[in-house]
């Protein structure tokens, strides 16, 4: 991997390279994780002959440009910054320097995602228009097919090109044109992510991570990217930290690496472990509004109406209009069960930001709050449209219908979650819940099985339905030993469970050893079922009274 000095040095210069093209996303990732090197890690590894080396990249005019073009770029990129995208186009209109050409056709398509975005900022109401299109498309197809097909692109013209063909649903030109860009320019962000927009399931992780290893045989770059993709993707933890763990010794202060930490604590289902994270997240840097939807998201399971309110607050004093307060926002009502207003901010979150795909899945949930499965459903399709790697918006579809009692569409969403999801128990309970209601007990047992083997698995859930199964195919003596090992789990935390299924089980395991004429364990497990409320204790007080009848018998 490139020395800690060489890789500062590459990423001052992405910067650069992206600023001059008004790549701000870029710029700020590669920017932000500059700001959190070691700074001792640099200094060591610094070459002497570069000591004093600096980019000249940083004076204002471009010397591989002639006074004209130079004249209209700073022209094209003043109108770009204010949001003049057609203006900016129009400048640009006869020139066909790389550089030139790329803010030139970048505007062309800014503009026309900010006409597709005009056209249907009605959210979920009668003139909202999911299917507009950007029209702008075929213009800039038709402008960059042909040079891409001469070699004549550079790596940020590869990326309008990718983008421009993923957008066409040409995806898998799409993905080469992109991993050309980031063989020519590693440090470009924004072609990463775009390449990520690729990558839906583990195989093809699997085979993108092999072409990049002989691509990039050791890069910082490429361990950023699949690290990313491991956490988008669920990929096993181990993968994640050993990705991740020798970037983080280079770049201890970065808020960026701490929040990808952060993220993986919280997909594990280690909530306290995420929230410290997120804490020390927010001391590094308190004004820094990237993932803090995710945080909110992690205070809204805790029940942290305290804290989550605080995290509101503060968020909208920083920025009002961020996508991410106003997700901060709605859930902070939704934790508080004002779901109107929730709504309300979740489609605060998509105007400004249509393709903000936690947003569509968390106004989903809200809907279904409310009872219009409809709308619900329709907010969960368009959240998998944006990205098909969110689990949530498959799993709440395979809610929705589950509820619809429409099990077979249920069965379907919740194996595209597992599948996303494979070590996430949650899934594999759900699952098995639907295939036990169409009486597919054998499908059933094997969803509850995975589910009670995975991490932070609710054992006691996964053992009593895995009993359950087994008893309604006669297999009582697996029934038996999993209501025993619930039992006994119950035992362990010094609290038993009294609810109609441990009732249930209480009942099952009397009968089952009174059967075996062990009457002592049956009376045993008949004691603690009278304790329960009606109708278990009347049950219970009857097999006593035979369990007696029986012991003056066999005395007599």
């Amino acid at each position: 991997m490139s020395t800690v000095w060489q890789v500062s040095k590459d990423l001052q210069k992405a910067i650069l390279d992206c600023s001059e093209r008004c790549l701000y996303i870029s710029m700020k990732w590669a920017a932000e994780l500059l700001d959190g090197i070691d700074y001792d890690k640099l200094e060591a590894s610094k070459d002497s002959s570069d000591n004093n080396q600096r980019y000249e990249d940083c004076r204002l005019l471009d010397s591989s440009l002639t006074e004209l073009e130079n004249n209209k770029y700073l022209y094209a990129r003043a109108l770009f910054e204010v949001r003049q995208f057609d203006n900016a186009a129009f400048v640009l209109a006869q020139f066909t320097a790389p550089k030139l050409r790329f803010l030139r056709l970048y505007a062309k398509y800014l503009a026309g995602e900010k006409r597709k975005e005009e056209q249907s900022q009605d959210i979920m109401g009668p003139m909202d228009d999911s299917s507009a299109d950007n029209t702008e498309l075929t213009a800039i197809f038709d402008e960059l097919d042909p040079l891409y097909e001469n070699r004549e692109l550079d790596a940020f013209c590869l990326y309008l090109y990718g983008v421009v063909l993923r957008k066409r649903k040409a995806n898998q030109k799409a993905t080469e044109v992109l991993l050309e860009s980031v063989k020519e320019y590693p440090y470009f962000w924004s072609a990463w992510m775009e390449l990520a927009t690729m990558v839906d399931t583990r195989k093809m992780f699997q085979d993108l991570q092999a072409v990049l290893d002989q691509t990039f045989p050791k890069h910082i770059m490429k361990d950023l990217f699949l690290a990313h993709m491991a956490l988008q993707l669920h990929q096993p933890a181990d993968l994640f930290r050993s990705l991740m763990e020798p970037i983080s010794a280079s770049f201890p202060r970065s808020t960026y690496i701490k929040s990808q930490w952060a993220t993986l604590r919280y997909d594990l289902l280690e909530y306290n472990e995420a929230e410290e994270l997120f804490d020390e997240l927010r001391n590094m840097n308190p004004y820094r509004l990237d993932d803090m939807d995710i945080f909110s998201n992690l205070l809204f399971v805790k029940d942290s109406k305290e804290k989550l309110s605080v995290l509101a607050h503060q968020s909208e004093r920083i920025d009002k209009y961020r996508p991410e307060t106003c997700c901060i926002i709605a859930n902070y009502y939704s934790v508080k069960s004002e779901i109107a207003k929730s709504i309300e901010y979740f489609k605060k979150a998509l105007k400004l930001n249509r393709n903000y795909h936690l947003a569509w899945t968390l106004l989903g949930h809200d809907y279904m709050e409310m009872k219009n499965s409809n709308a619900a459903i329709e907010c969960y399709r368009r959240a998998i449209n944006l990205n098909h790697k969110d689990f949530r918006a498959w799993y709440g579809l395979g809610q929705t219908y589950e509820i619809l009692k429409l099990p077979y569409y249920a069965i379907y969403y919740y194996e595209k979650s597992a599948e996303l999801r494979p070590h996430d128990p949650r899934m594999w309970v759900a699952l098995g819940n639907c295939f036990e209601s169409l009486d597919r007990d054998n499908q059933a047992r094997d969803c509850y099985k995975r589910a009670s083997l995975c991490e932070n698995a609710d054992k006691e859930t996964a053992w009593l339905r895995l009993a359950r199964v087994f008893q309604k195919t006669g297999n009582l003596d697996a029934a038996a030993t999993y209501y025993k090992q619930v039992l006994e789990l119950d035992e362990q935390d010094r609290h038993l469970n009294e609810s109609e299924e441990i009732g249930d089980a209480l009942l099952f395991l009397a009968k089952y050893e009174m059967n075996r004429f062990r009457y002592r364990e049956a009376s045993d497990y008949a004691k603690i079922a009278a304790d329960f409320p009606y109708p278990y204790n009347e049950e219970a007080k009857a097999l006593l009274e035979e369990l007696r009848a029986r012991g003056r018998a066999s005395n007599g």
